[in-house]
């Protein structure tokens, strides 16, 4: 699972204005089907309306919005078998998590926020591929490349923000201004109070399609994983790496045991053959051969299951640890600032 939080300051991420190019630029595969924690088949025009009236207390030139990349890895698409409506569920916890994971007690109702699916992507300068010359920037990604974009308002809704204002649930007087982006994490003191912590919101997102799906994450599919080895100390990246190395060892004697199993299926039916060739019963012979048919198709599934599954960890390891360089090159190119005023 990639979440991603681009912090780029020029052309479509440039968030101190409208929001509208990027809505315009993400109906280029189609045009409205936006989403938001309610809302249902929006077009682009009252997503850009919504989003821009959403502010309060800002600077010209301060931040007005955000853009959340949540792009699951080809297992994870195929275990919900890329369903649109299970695609927008995960969107709706995922930025539950996110309201969630900046520690001032508010939740997805307190934000404004919409999302859209797109199933296409293409290389861009990012992209060790092309880093290298192996592939052409700006050409199409195979296979499965379902993943969503949201745009949240840095300010607080405004209009549950006064609904519970009026209804004395709180007393600020003003509304907050939430920035992904920030250097707090949970600071306690200060102007600052909680702030928000990238790294955990990407293990909370990870956590939310795992329970709401049931899905089994490998030790080296996960972003603690993939992070650790990356940034751990050495003491962190040993400890994951004899995790891999046990899950490993365990997949291999399942798959061992599984062999095991259709082996020994296979040797009785062979006495059994045997025996109903010697007594010449064409009933249980034709019965035998038909359950030797059966095992062997099943055995072969299992084969083919298990050769399909080695290929998909390799290539999930893979894709992971490309997204975590292109992380680290985004977090590197990330100008340092200060967010501003009490509102954070």
């Amino acid at each position: 699972m990639m979440t991603k939080i681009p912090s780029g300051g020029s052309g479509l991420s440039n968030r101190s204005g409208s929001c509208g190019g990027l809505v315009a630029y993400l109906e280029k595969e189609q045009l409205g089907k936006w989403f938001g924690r309610e809302a249902e088949e929006l077009p682009g025009s009252q997503v850009t309306a919504e989003l821009d009236a959403n502010k309060r207390n800002l600077g010209r030139e301060d931040d007005k919005y955000y853009q959340i990349v949540l792009a699951p890895s080809k297992s994870e698409l195929a275990h919900i078998g890329s369903d649109p409506e299970a695609l927008k569920a995960f969107t709706r916890s995922a930025m539950e998590a996110y309201a969630q994971n900046f520690g001032k007690g508010i939740d997805s109702r307190d934000l404004v926020w919409y999302a859209k699916i797109e199933h296409s992507r293409s290389y861009d300068y990012t992209d060790r591929s092309v880093q290298l010359g192996e592939q052409a920037k700006g050409g199409m990604k195979l296979g499965d490349q379902t993943h969503i974009h949201v745009i949240v308002s840095r300010t607080e809704n405004l209009k549950t923000y006064r609904q519970d204002l009026a209804e004395g649930l709180h007393e600020r007087k003003n509304p907050y201004h939430l920035s992904p982006l920030t250097n707090h994490k949970g600071t306690t003191k200060g102007v600052v109070l909680g702030g928000f912590e990238r790294n955990g919101f990407s293990q909370r997102v990870e956590q939310s399609f795992d329970q709401r799906f049931g899905y089994e994450r490998g030790v080296t599919e996960s972003f603690r994983y993939l992070h650790g080895m990356k940034y751990g100390d050495e003491g962190l990246k040993t400890e994951l790496s004899q995790a891999a190395a046990l899950e490993r060892s365990q997949q291999r004697e399942q798959a061992r045991a599984l062999e095991l199993a259709g082996q020994q299926r296979q040797a009785e039916l062979q006495t059994g053959l045997g025996q109903a060739y010697h007594q010449q019963d064409s009933r249980e012979l034709s019965r035998a051969l038909e359950q030797a048919e059966q095992i062997r198709q099943q055995l072969a599934q299992q084969r083919q299951q298990e050769q399909v599954a080695a290929a998909n960890r390799r290539q999930l390891e893979m894709e992971q640890a490309e997204r975590l360089k292109q992380e680290q090159r985004l977090e590197q190119q990330r100008t340092p600032r200060q967010d501003r005023g009490m509102h954070l």
